[in-house]
């Protein structure tokens, strides 16, 4: 082997040697966070970003700016009742369409 070869060879084998340690780190991070999860609290929305994020306080705000699971269920709620609004006022526009129209 040339010298070119063997420190392609080793350059090949230092990055392989990389993304296993890197795939070892975020691993071991990831079970870190698991088993210690950050306490998070209720807090009221104070900046103007956080009030947008929370539609003037209606979804509760976790401490760390985030929706808590209680905010984005009544988010979902509230997007899913106005969806089904919409499409019952389509239903009963294109019924009254088809019946005096037709």
């Amino acid at each position: 082997m040339t010298d070119e070869e063997m420190s392609r060879s080793a350059r090949h084998s230092d990055r392989l040697s990389k993304r296993q340690r890197e795939k070892q780190r975020v691993a071991v991070e990831r079970e870190y966070a698991k088993s210690h999860p950050t306490k998070v609290t209720t807090v009221t929305p104070e900046t103007r970003e956080e009030m947008r994020l929370t539609r003037k306080g209606r979804y509760e705000l976790g401490s760390d700016g985030k929706l808590t699971t209680k905010g984005k269920e009544t988010r979902l709620k509230h997007r899913y009742n106005v969806l089904i609004m919409f499409l019952i006022i389509l239903i009963v526009l294109s019924y009254l369409y088809f019946f005096f129209i037709n």
